[in-house]
């Protein structure tokens, strides 16, 4: 769990021990009292040429649409294919540390900060979305339906 936690320390963010499961964006909403909108999704796609991390808010829903048109054909990843290529269960992938091409909506950008993943199901990260894309190289696209 080490190294998450100097990424976080690194990119000024903040790890949050809720000391239960956090597993969607509600249960991440009441433990935080951030809103929705600042409450991101790290989801893991596999298309036909890569594995990519997704982030998005919480309150949209990723377009395989869209993703198809640059990616080619997608599909969320097993909980199985998510521990192998991110090391994080399912709820616990955080948004930054992870080895993927990573796509994140412009919509992220607009919250000041925004709570996600924090490596385990009962753990959350607070950090400002630009370290994110920093971090990460992300590639800022819309991918929201």
């Amino acid at each position: 769990m080490g190294k998450l936690e100097d990424i976080a320390r690194e990119l000024d963010a903040e790890i949050l021990d809720i000391g239960r499961p956090v597993k969607t964006v509600e249960q991440a909403t009441r433990e935080t009292g951030a809103s929705p909108k600042q409450v991101i999704k790290s989801l893991v796609i596999i298309s036909e040429r890569e594995p990519l991390l997704v982030i998005l808010d919480g309150e949209s829903r990723v377009s395989l649409e869209k993703l198809e048109r640059l990616f080619g054909k997608c599909r969320f990843a097993r909980a199985k294919e998510v521990k192998e290529l991110t090391g994080y269960e399912i709820g616990g992938v955080p948004p930054v540390g992870v080895p993927l091409r990573t796509v994140i909506d412009p919509k992220v950008l607009e919250n000041e900060y925004v709570i996600g993943g924090g490596g385990s199901t009962d753990r959350l990260m607070r950090i400002k979305p630009e370290k994110i894309v920093e971090y990460q190289r992300a590639e800022v696209i819309e991918i929201r339906e």
